[in-house]
């Protein structure tokens, strides 16, 4: 089996078999060349397959995305190809729900906002979503779950109607972008959406969901207190006007953490070594916080803790730096800073090293 792989996917060695013949590429220099003299090919999210980039199949056979969302392939043209794809659908939907929570109770302390006496709307209750409800749930905060396309696909959902969402006093997204059909989610968050004033808007699903000059002119216009975005409009080459206003601002990274990373290759290959009709035992993953031991001298809240642990600062800051660049420093930069910086441990993992347990506040129990 030969294997083509894009080089920033998580512990691709370890996880691919040793039988398998593996190369990768560099993503950054563009479209892989000699694609179809492999039998797989592995990707994320910077690399768009499509009937201009792969015109035809010749030897592939299977293409997996080791990310949840697939809104950069052209899954009806790989299938008039006859090649086979795969996605990682929610192996990152814990750590999106953690930069949630984190962001959440950020905004709460900054704006002196008690999240408990909130209600939170969450459009798209898939993976993400309903692993950000489970939290909420535990948590006692009130939320409206809205996805009309689940409600229609699943008979045990019911979704909030649309006016039960826009009484909330947060939004957060968790939908893929579609352009088409009743359920279409390109600028679901638009300007008569956002005519009825919210204190916060939280969008870390896909770019495009909401719309940003509306939201910037509901922020001038005190209809929308604060946002957060993760993901862009015309991303890697995000505004920097609606990053500058942003309250919080990062790239793209509301799944990154090494857990989801480790998932989202493992759950790729284990499809891709099947698909050839071949068993799969991946290796356990063991990696742990390099300070095995941590210890703080003073209680902390839990948005102290969820704020100490996440990396939403670092990334809120880098991101900053990268307005008013040039069109390519800027894309290369937004590359950089998702590729090359070292990812966080999720909450589970890191609670686990702390030597002084009983100064953490009583909410990490929601994280197992």
């Amino acid at each position: 089996m030969k294997v083509l792989a894009d080089k920033h996917l998580y512990a691709l060695e370890q996880l691919v078999p040793n039988d398998a013949e593996l190369k990768t590429y560099d993503p950054e220099s563009g479209f892989p060349e000699g694609v179809t003299n492999y039998d797989a090919l592995l990707i994320r999210t910077v690399t768009k397959l499509n009937s201009e980039t792969l015109p035809k199949s010749g030897n592939l056979k299977f293409v997996g995305s080791a990310t949840a969302g697939f809104d950069h392939v052209d899954i009806n043209h790989l299938k008039s190809l006859g090649i086979e794809f795969a996605r990682s659908e929610g192996c990152n939907a814990n750590a999106v729900a953690e930069y949630m929570l984190t962001a959440l109770y950020r905004w709460g302390q900054l704006r002196d906002e008690q999240i408990e006496d909130l209600k939170i709307g969450v459009i798209g209750c898939g993976n993400t979503g309903g692993s950000l409800i489970g939290y909420l749930r535990k948590l006692g905060i009130e939320y409206v779950p809205y996805d009309p396309p689940k409600a229609d696909r699943e008979e045990k959902f019911t979704s909030a109607e649309l006016h039960e969402l826009l009484s909330c006093d947060v939004l957060t997204f968790h939908t893929p972008l579609t352009n088409n059909g009743v359920h279409s989610t390109y600028h679901i968050c638009n300007e008569k959406w956002l005519e009825n004033s919210f204190k916060l808007i939280i969008n870390a699903s896909r770019g495009g969901v909401v719309d940003e000059k509306a939201l910037l002119e509901s922020k001038r216009l005190g209809l929308v207190r604060d946002f957060i975005l993760d993901v862009w409009e015309n991303e890697p080459l995000f505004s920097g006007k609606i990053a500058d206003q942003a309250l919080i601002a990062t790239p793209h990274i509301a799944g990154y953490s090494r857990e989801a990373k480790w998932k989202a290759s493992e759950i790729v290959v284990r499809t891709m070594v099947e698909f050839f009709g071949e068993p799969y035992s991946p290796p356990n993953q063991n990696e742990l916080p390099e300070n095995s031991s941590l210890a703080d001298p003073e209680r902390l809240t839990f948005a102290d803790f969820l704020w100490k642990n996440h990396k939403i600062d670092f990334y809120d800051q880098e991101l900053r730096k990268l307005i008013g660049l040039s069109a390519d420093e800027k894309g290369q930069k937004f590359a950089d800073l998702r590729s090359n910086t070292s990812t966080r441990f999720e909450f589970r993992t890191v609670i686990g090293q702390y030597s002084n347990r009983d100064k953490l506040p009583e909410e990490i129990k929601i994280f197992g």
